[in-house]
């Protein structure tokens, strides 16, 4: 009997229950110690400093090495993906954000589906523990998706599926059941082959080599994670991101003939703003604005922070950013400084470099100064 992605053998009985709650069912893995070159690799990563200031990853190294090290019980992987391909877009205007964060925070929808099959799983008796695993956990979720067969690695570090590429979100779900592997065959993947499209797009040269990223690059980690003043260097090659990048994706071969599921995710309607409009936001209203969106990921001061960059590599938004001049965050201030040094805009700079009380702000506002309109 034909499984539910054409491999052979029958299915098992976790996999019904998976499709009642909107999963696909994928694999399932014996729980334990990821392969010996993925913990050289991983440990390597972390050593070079390629995590930037992802501490988290450091400290629980060990644990996501090994998922027994986390929860003891673990003994099966069940791994899924969602596609989320779509047209790409942003903020009204210009401002862009990665596709996966255009409408419904996927952690939220991925999780509960995830739970809702651990607890339709304890319910028919076939488990007792089970934890939904969807990024917030120290678990290599790429490594066990790609142990489960549900892609290959592509050079750009994404898990590259045959038909949907690199537009899938992973998920996990472990249990205490001690479950046969599934499918027992894994696919015939391809590969990339000779193909370098994802590393010669990336605007930040952010792969040092093939299948190794250094996130301090990363406009996704620029954007998302990083908390503080970005690299002035890189800002320029950051464009109009202002949520994530997807310039590795888009140039995928492997890519090119995903489905359309913006129906799926839906647009959240925060996305109606401007940019300039962005900046104008208080912390308060940020958060209600962007409720149920990824977007509050990156906080009111960094996503403010990033629509400065984006409007100052746009060329546009004078007005905003010399009201964001006085933004209560230093963070928000000295990029808006920045920005209009960017446009060739330098009232209000000098005053900001005598008087403001961050010293960031103050070099920042004397940078754009003497670099951009001396």
């Amino acid at each position: 009997m034909a499984g539910p992605d054409g491999t052979e053998g029958a299915e098992p009985a976790w996999a019904e229950a998976a499709r009642e709650v909107g999963l696909r069912p994928r694999a399932a893995v014996a729980a334990g110690e990821v392969d010996a070159v993925v913990r050289e690799r991983f440990r390597a990563w972390l050593e070079a400093g390629r995590h930037g200031g992802m501490d988290w990853l450091a400290r629980d190294a060990e644990r996501a090495l090994d998922p027994r090290r986390w929860k003891p019980w673990a003994r099966t992987v069940l791994a899924f993906s969602l596609p989320y391909h779509r047209a790409a877009g942003g903020f009204r205007g210009g401002g862009r954000v990665a596709r996966y964060a255009l409408g419904r925070d996927y952690h939220h929808v991925l999780r509960r589906r995830l739970e809702r099959l651990g607890r339709a799983l304890r319910a028919a008796g076939a488990v007792t523990r089970f934890r939904a695993v969807v990024d917030a956990a120290p678990m290599l979720e790429r490594e066990w998706a790609l142990r489960a067969g549900l892609g290959f690695r592509g050079k750009n570090t994404l898990v590259l599926e045959p038909s949907e590429g690199p537009w899938v979100l992973l998920g996990e779900l472990l249990v205490d059941a001690e479950w046969e592997a599934w499918p027992p065959q894994p696919p015939t993947l391809p590969e990339c082959g000779r193909c370098t499209r994802c590393l010669e797009a990336c605007p930040t040269d952010a792969f040092p080599e093939p299948w190794v990223l250094d996130a301090r690059r990363c406009i996704s980690y620029l954007t998302i994670e990083h908390r503080g003043f970005l690299p002035r260097a890189l800002r320029p090659r950051m464009g109009d991101w202002v949520f994530g990048c997807d310039v590795c994706l888009e140039v995928c071969p492997f890519g090119r003939f995903a489905d359309d599921h913006a129906v799926e995710w839906g647009t959240h309607e925060g996305l109606e703003l401007t940019l300039q409009e962005l900046l104008t936001l208080s912390e308060p209203v940020f958060h209600r604005v962007f409720r149920g969106s990824p977007l509050r990921r990156s906080g009111w001061s960094g996503l403010l922070r990033n629509a400065c960059v984006a409007l100052g590599n746009l060329g546009r938004g004078e007005d905003a950013l010399r009201g964001a001049l006085a933004h209560p965050e230093p963070l928000v201030r000295g990029h808006a400084a920045w920005a209009l040094g960017r446009l060739g805009a330098p009232e209000g700079l000098a005053a900001l470099a005598a008087h403001d009380p961050s010293p960031e702000v103050r070099e920042e506002a004397a940078h754009a100064l003497e670099t951009e309109v001396g």
